[in-house]
């Protein structure tokens, strides 16, 4: 056949778009997951490691001011390291006080509780305080470190102690007195201010959390990949995922088995059909070719293996398991239904049309709108900003369009095989959280002069 055939033409335009829209969808969805983990990056609290508490303020720069100020009133100040609001991350800011001699016995430093008298053990005293900015905040952590000579030369022996006319810089710190709460109170005594809690690893707070059952295992990463496919299954055929998935063939048998079928289908094809939007949609079929995206999957899923522990390898090899196991939780009832309901396809001209005849066909569930679903559906349940939900939504029915748009499918028969796809992903989703799981702690908590309970959850 010469190149110059138009039908060659229109193929060769159809697989351009294809590639161009694919493009497009793989984009988007890198975006959306990019912009998801900077959303959630911007409103996080977290606070430093060593805890402290959050003070909150519209202007970071108002705030460091009046931290600073505070502190240079009780301590004389000999290195600042400004903290940086707008940088992502944000930079920590740092206050140290110079070395300064503790007040004689009777007498209490500012902010630090009270030192038995050592006479003969001279003994230096400084503050070091942290800054770590926040949205709308920023977390405090202050500490009085002391030193004395007595603790720094307590493993010498008689006549091995030198005396010099200072002291040695590079000491080690001796003990520390936290001052947070303290410094919090006189910067804002009329603010509620948010505390840390104790890390919930700490002694009496959590018991140690049971390890995974394919911890043991000989081959742990197929063990955990076995495991999880097996609750999947538990979670797609429980009693709440089967009442849902009896009401959806509910709500199909209806479209399928009434007039709403043909009517939308042939809506469909006057409407949409010949304009650049049913180009668009046709172009979207070969994203639910299995042959395709099952590769796609397993790629990224030993991707994530071969490189564990690489925060962009985690990501695609999360996004390729999670597929994955959405196609082998939702395939078989795909299969047995499309034999069960026996509904024909529009383009076949069958008398039978949309409505189900069991075993008759296999058409009553399409098959490319479950597959493509999938990729979109996977990247939904890992991005956390609605928005970028929202747009894999919507991505994910583009190849049941696609199957309206090549009259292969009736809606009723997309409907069915996207929300086979809409069900497997819950299912996986409720096994991930089922294998993350929770840790909760409650303690007590003083607050200056009052007192209160805490709780934080981590999972």
């Amino acid at each position: 056949m010469p190149a110059t055939d138009p039908r060659v033409a229109d193929a060769v335009a159809r697989h351009a778009h294809l590639r161009v829209a694919c493009a497009l969808m793989l984009l988007a969805w890198a975006a959306t997951c990019l912009w998801g983990a900077a959303l959630g990056g911007e409103t996080s609290r977290a606070p430093a490691e060593s805890g402290g508490m959050f003070l909150q303020s519209p202007d970071g720069a108002t705030l460091w001011k009046q931290t600073l100020a505070t502190v240079a009133a009780d301590w004389p100040i000999v290195r600042i390291i400004e903290p940086d609001f707008a940088a992502t991350p944000p930079r920590e800011g740092l206050i140290e006080s110079a070395w300064v001699e503790p007040p004689s016995a009777g007498q209490t430093p500012p902010g630090s509780s009270p030192l038995p008298s050592q006479a003969w053990s001279p003994q230096r005293q400084r503050v070091v305080v942290r800054v770590m900015p926040a949205a709308e905040g920023a977390w405090i952590d202050a500490i009085v470190e002391t030193q004395s000579i007595a603790d720094l030369t307590a493993d010498r022996g008689p006549g091995e102690i030198t005396l010099t006319g200072g002291w040695q810089t590079d000491a080690a710190p001796g003990a520390t007195d936290n001052i947070t709460t303290m410094l919090a109170a006189r910067m804002a005594p009329t603010s509620d201010p948010v505390y840390a809690l104790p890390p919930l690893d700490g002694p009496g707070m959590l018991t140690p959390r049971n390890e995974p059952p394919w911890a043991r295992a000989r081959y742990p990463r197929a063990a955990r990949f076995g495991y999880k496919v097996l609750e999947d299954y538990r979670n797609f055929y429980s009693c709440d995922g089967l009442v849902c998935l009896t009401a959806a063939f509910g709500a199909g048998a209806l479209m399928a088995n009434t007039g709403f079928d043909t009517t939308m289908q042939a809506a469909w094809q006057r409407s949409v059909v010949p304009t650049d939007l049913g180009t668009f949609f046709a172009d979207c079929k070969d994203i639910g070719e299995g042959r395709y995206a099952l590769g796609v999957f397993g790629a990224a899923g030993l991707v994530g293996l071969a490189l564990e522990g690489r925060p962009g390898a985690d990501i695609v090899g999360e996004w390729g398991s999670r597929s994955l196991r959405m196609f082998i939780v939702g395939a078989p009832p795909v299969y047995f239904l499309q034999l069960a309901t026996g509904a024909s396809r529009p383009s076949d001209l069958s008398s039978a049309g949309s409505q189900w005849k069991p075993f008759t066909d296999d058409n009553g569930v399409s098959g490319h709108a479950f597959v493509g679903a999938i990729p979109f559906l996977a990247a939904a349940d890992m991005v956390e900003s609605p928005v970028a939900k929202g747009a894999l939504y919507v991505c994910s029915t583009f190849v049941g369009f696609s199957r309206m748009t090549t009259d292969s499918h009736f809606p009723s028969q997309v409907f069915l095989g996207w929300y086979l796809a809409w069900a497997s992903s819950r299912a996986v989703s409720g096994t991930e959280m089922h294998f993350a799981g929770m840790e909760v702690s409650v303690v007590p908590l003083p607050m200056a002069d009052l007192g209160g309970l805490a709780v934080e959850g981590r999972w």
